[in-house]
């Protein structure tokens, strides 16, 4: 539930992709003017993870779905950091893609493209952000792949 400056209940419409309750002592989003920070968060969804390790448990085209769906979940945090309104958006700075991988995946990057696909088609250009891809030995909770990302806001009411 989200609530408008004056405090009223705004609903989300039914259609809208709700993001997953943090899973920890820490806060979805942190803005700071016209920056917000987006903490980490993982592929769940309905309660369920993609799990394991890329290249060993899981395949290429398994993590770029893990990948897809973190950057479902990120692209619903920044909505919420933004009032709801995708339109506040002035461009995502960066996006930060943790895979956890086998030691000898050499391809994290094509993971992780997955997930920059999925956030330029719901940004258009201000989608397109400085980003890196990093291989790790574990994630939290076996996660397959999570994201973090920064982005700058307009003002409310600012065309």
């Amino acid at each position: 539930m989200r609530y408008s400056s004056d405090r009223t209940v705004m609903r989300r419409p039914a259609t809208e992709h709700k993001a997953p309750d943090a899973v920890g002592l820490y806060e979805p989003f942190v803005s700071s003017g016209s920056m917000v920070a987006l903490s980490a968060i993982s592929s769940a969804e309905d309660g369920r993870l993609i799990t394991g390790k890329v290249g060993r448990d899981l395949d290429l085209s398994i993590a770029r779905k893990a990948a897809e769906r973190a950057a479902s979940n990120l692209l619903a945090v920044l909505r919420d950091a933004a009032g709801g309104e995708f339109s506040r958006v002035r461009q995502m700075l960066m996006v930060r893609g943790y895979v956890n991988a086998a030691d000898d995946f050499l391809f994290v990057q094509r993971v992780v493209d997955a997930a920059s696909v999925a956030i330029i088609a719901k940004l258009g250009a201000k989608g397109r952000d400085a980003r890196t891809a990093i291989g790790c030995a574990t994630l939290p909770n076996g996660n397959a792949v999570t994201l973090e990302a920064i982005a700058t806001l307009k003002p409310a009411g600012e065309p």
